[in-house]
């Protein structure tokens, strides 16, 4: 199968790219800097921009699933944790909903749907 993933240099997004691509599934993963990763076999990175479908979308007409992971780190970075002022409570929110609505755009545009 090919499975797009988004969010999937994160904590779960990358152990599941890493044990679905080790059960022999093609993976993609959509970041914001492709090129950053060391990827496993198996694995490859696609740029994209969490708030539009544009660039990457072309990617959802035929694959098999999305897995959406994205979205800023509700414990902050680090080992510290940061606390949820209004500002990152909107950001979090936010980077989920947007991540949704581009994915959501691309497989409506997709002619084979995943």
């Amino acid at each position: 199968m090919r499975i797009i993933i988004t969010g999937g240099t994160g904590m779960i997004g990358s152990r599941l790219a890493k044990n679905l691509a080790a059960d022999g599934h093609d993976i993609i993963i959509l970041s914001r800097n492709p090129n950053k990763h060391s990827l496993p076999t198996g694995i490859r990175a696609e740029k994209w921009d969490a708030r539009t479908a544009a660039g990457w979308g072309y990617l959802a007409d035929g694959a098999d699933a999305i897995v959406n992971l994205a979205g800023e780190n509700i414990s902050g970075s680090g080992f510290i944790p940061q606390r949820w002022t209004p500002d990152r409570k909107k950001r979090i929110q936010e980077s989920r909903l947007f991540a949704g609505q581009a994915v959501t755009a691309a497989v409506a545009a997709a002619v084979h749907k995943p």
